[in-house]
């Protein structure tokens, strides 16, 4: 009998990430050193610095900052939290990180205010595309307690698509 599991959007934008981290990781080692990605490979990295500068097993003071919202985004612990999801963190987002980041329900202003302290100008637009590309995606089917979107037995859709 097989195993039965359901994959969430959690599930599929983690596996993204991973493979994106696992493509840098080819290309930092190969010969050529010249990392090029694609626009959506631009934005699923974003997403997921995104996700690890917020939540709180990446970064503790930012998240506690949101969760008390306390405005303390221009502290240089915040930076700091940023600037290692930038380096490194983001290559280890599981679902459960996106899973928090979904039930943290960030405001726009929140996530703006984060941004505008911590974000480069020049990157400022890319890193709203892609907050706001997060929460449609994580807002289409998640409904709190059960995002299911795939089932492995049979490989039907849920929603019938």
């Amino acid at each position: 009998m097989p195993i039965k599991y359901n994959l969430t959007k959690c599930d599929i934008l983690a596996n993204e990430i991973h493979k994106l981290s696992l493509k840098e990781l080819k290309e930092l080692h190969s010969d050529n050193n010249s990392l090029e990605f694609e626009p959506e490979d631009t934005e699923i990295k974003l997403m997921a610095i995104i996700i690890a500068s917020l939540t709180s097993s990446h970064s503790w003071q930012t998240y506690k900052c949101i969760e008390q919202q306390v405005d303390g985004f221009n502290s240089e612990v915040i930076k700091r939290e940023h600037e290692e999801a930038i380096a490194e963190r983001w290559k280890h987002i599981t679902p459960s990180d996106i899973s928090e980041l979904v039930n943290l329900n960030i405001s726009d202003s929140v996530f703006y205010r984060w941004s505008f302290f911590n974000v480069n100008r020049e990157e400022h637009k890319y890193y709203v595309k892609a907050w706001k590309r997060l929460k449609e995606e994580m807002s289409n089917s998640y409904d709190g307690a059960n995002n299911n979107i795939y089932n492995n037995t049979n490989g039907n859709h849920k929603n019938g698509k």
